[in-house]
């Protein structure tokens, strides 16, 4: 999500994390030691009770491993005449911190706490996350062991909210809970529970808090601001205030969009804290842009259409259409097709035709027709083998053999440099449908 925000952390256990500020209805008034130059402060109360903010803390600045796109990489594409051209993963930009973000494809285990919370709750949440799935390549499973999750879920009924950002749960060496979902037991609606727990699993996501995105332009009346967070229940000083709130990621750290105010990874700003009198509303569903650049930061795997061509030998003006449709047999197998065709002035296709797919342990699939032998059960003029996905050398091209002078099987010098297209679940029809000039 375009910034989609990302997570804090929570320095329990050497950790950084989002937090909710606890609010109150209360007055912005002036604190004892801020001081106000040619400034009026509100004289009316402000309600900010129903006002959600997670506040970002400082990220954890440990190294991690590049994240992983290889089971979303698109194949090379195929072209007519059997060339390969590659595809390359677009990465779009956005506000997120991108090295604390997974892999696309992962699964991350989830462990929701049974000391607290209600099984209700932990139901709900299930449904929940789901939305992330649709939206990002990624998936949640939920584990019933603490020590196997990635991410661990606490419910202490306080009305705090907070979740360590993206990967920054790999370094937890105490096992200590990375989001608190501080729901209590009455007064909370179900759209407010599904707003948080998708803000939430966000951050966990690695997505940064909209505001705080380098791209945002929020005018802050910062002693307005400072004044209010001063206050109970958070009392912070002007320097958390400036952590917490003001400070933006660097640019150089974060992926990130245009400022969407709209984003789920935004929250209810009254337009009373800042100069411009803008505020923000309470956002509870993915914004457009949300959902745009959640598939990019966390793309779906690309496949390629199908492709079909003819191939040409360079020998005795050979033809060989080829055509390759993707997921159509099972995932770990790749199916090769090969039959005698008729030409173009309606001759079929006779004698011996071999292809040979090269394995990794040095030897090769074979699959042969031949239409031309004395001995009927030899004559096949079409016929059809699997190989595992995984055997196959796709450093090597395809081999093609024939009979030739005296019905001698004959190597033949081309080579088809197909195989680093091909996935599992491919099928590769070739269809010999001329092997002679004239």
């Amino acid at each position: 999500m375009k910034q989609l925000a990302s997570i804090t952390i929570l320095l329990a256990s050497l950790n950084s994390y989002a937090q909710y500020p606890i609010s109150t209805k209360t007055q912005i008034q002036q604190g004892n030691n801020v001081t106000i130059a040619n400034k009026i402060l509100p004289s009316k109360t402000y309600d900010f009770s129903n006002m959600k903010i997670c506040v970002d803390r400082p990220l954890l600045n440990q190294s991690l491993p590049e994240r992983d796109f290889s089971l979303v990489t698109a194949p090379p594409r195929i072209n007519s005449d059997g060339s390969i051209s590659t595809i390359a993963v677009k990465h779009q930009p956005l506000a997120g911190e991108t090295l604390k973000m997974w892999s696309p494809g992962e699964t991350i285990k989830v462990f929701l706490s049974t000391t607290n919370g209600s099984d209700a709750i932990r139901e709900q949440i299930k449904l929940i996350v789901k939305e992330w799935e649709r939206i990002a390549n990624i998936n949640f499973q939920f584990v019933t062991s603490k020590s196997d999750a990635k991410i661990k879920v606490w419910f202490a009924s306080n009305k705090k909210y907070w979740s360590w950002i993206g990967r920054d749960v790999l370094f937890n060496p105490f096992d200590a809970y990375t989001m608190n979902l501080g729901f209590i037991n009455s007064g909370i609606t179900t759209t407010d529970v599904r707003a948080i727990v998708l803000h939430e699993f966000g951050h966990a996501l690695g997505f940064i808090h909209e505001h705080q995105s380098p791209a945002s332009g929020i005018q802050w009346d910062k002693e307005k601001v400072y004044a209010f967070f001063a206050e109970e229940p958070n009392k912070w000083s002007r320097a958390e205030v400036d952590l917490n709130v003001f400070n933006r990621y660097a640019r150089t750290t974060t992926n990130y969009s245009a400022y969407d105010p709209a984003s789920i990874m935004h929250y209810e700003i009254p337009a009373e804290l800042t100069t411009t009198n803008t505020g923000t509303t309470y956002n509870t569903n993915f914004s457009y842009i949300d959902m745009q650049y959640a598939r990019a930061l966390y793309p779906f795997p690309v496949y390629n259409s199908g492709a079909t061509g003819t191939l040409r030998t360079g020998d005795d003006c050979d033809l060989i259409d080829f055509r390759v449709d993707y997921n159509v047999v099972p995932k770990d197998k790749i199916e090769f097709i090969l039959e005698l065709g008729t030409n173009s002035s309606g001759r079929n296709i006779t004698w011996w035709k071999q292809i040979a797919v090269p394995l990794k342990n040095g030897t090769e699939a074979m699959n042969w027709v031949q239409n031309h032998s004395l001995i009927a059960s030899e004559n096949r003029t079409s016929y059809t083998i699997q190989v595992n996905a995984a055997d196959i050398d796709r450093t090597k091209g395809i081999s093609f053999w024939k009979a030739k002078l005296l019905g001698v099987h004959t190597l033949l010098p081309y080579k088809w440099p197909v195989l680093e297209a091909l996935t599992g679940g491919c099928r590769v029809k070739l269809t010999w449908k001329n092997d002679k000039c004239g």
